[in-house]
């Protein structure tokens, strides 16, 4: 049942990790597919460094949902 718990809270979060992820790479100008994967690490880096996210959580499964989600990043990019 706790594993219910923590996969409904991933659910939830995976969205505000996405806006968290796409605010930091338009803040910084990085829109390549590997500048996006730096960000979505060090984001999920600092969240477990600080315990914002169960130490129950599959990091490896969040970081690939939102890697996954750069073609989504990409057609929100102004044209230049």
């Amino acid at each position: 049942m706790e594993q219910a718990t923590a996969m409904e809270n991933l659910t939830l979060n995976l969205e505000e990790l996405y806006e968290q992820v796409k605010e930091r790479a338009f803040t910084e100008g990085a829109f390549s597919r590997e500048e996006w994967d730096d960000i979505v690490g060090d984001l999920l880096d600092s969240k477990r460094e600080f315990e914002e996210v169960h130490d129950d959580v599959d990091w490896e499964e969040i970081k690939e949902a939102l890697r996954a989600r750069y073609d989504e990043f990409e057609a929100e990019i102004p044209e230049m």
